[in-house]
């Protein structure tokens, strides 16, 4: 039994993360810059479990080729694997609106999430670049998600590096007893993995 709730804990902590892909190969491991797991209750006195956190990866391309990979939206489902449609309402080049569908499915138990996102890229200077995403239509798994990709290109003797910081403060519905105990466990873990899959999206590219 703890088993699969630690399972179900860690599928359902993937749900809000809006995340795009990064066509990137990591140079190093995610690193964890901070992560906290705790208890919010909003106006309405309902009762939501708050994800927040900071890592970091750099990864060897050059932030245009990242920068084009995060905006492709629909490539998502090819690099995260609990992603299953995306769909662009809106496209300017600099905001977008998709939404997305996530889900999850363990032991005949399955999670979906539908959340529509604003999608924001701004350049505030010639080798960095923010992408920025923050729900703006939700459903009753997540109360909200807002977060940001912040992308800085630097060099070495082997040529160009990307360093990514990923930002995220989520609000998930609790579902079960032990919930935010078990997220508190295994989040950090699962939110690295998120980063590695990008960097294997490039070595299958």
């Amino acid at each position: 039994m703890m088993r699969m709730k630690s399972r179900l804990a860690r599928a359902l902590l993937l749900l809000c993360l809006g995340a795009a892909g990064v066509s990137a190969a990591p140079m190093d491991s995610p690193r964890q810059l901070s992560f906290e797991v705790s208890d919010y209750r909003d106006a309405q006195g309902k009762r939501w479990i708050r994800l927040s956190c900071e890592f970091e990866c750099a990864y060897r391309e050059k932030m245009a080729s990242v920068v084009a990979t995060l905006w492709d939206f629909p490539a998502s489902t090819k690099v995260f694997s609990r992603i299953e449609a995306v769909r662009v309402r809106s496209d300017d080049g600099a905001r977008a609106v998709t939404e997305q569908r996530t889900g999850v499915r363990v032991l005949g138990l399955a999670f979906i999430s539908n959340l529509v996102f604003l999608n924001t890229l701004t350049r505030p200077g010639p080798s960095a670049a923010v992408l920025s995403f923050e729900t703006i239509e939700t459903d009753d798994s997540c109360l909200s998600t807002k977060g940001a990709w912040y992308l800085e290109e630097r060099s070495d003797a082997s040529g160009p590096v990307t360093v990514a910081r990923y930002v995220l403060d989520s609000y998930v519905e609790p579902r079960f007893p032990g919930q935010a105990v078990i997220m508190r466990s295994f989040g950090a873990g699962d939110i690295k993995m998120l980063m590695r899959e990008l960097g294997a999206a490039m070595t299958r590219s």
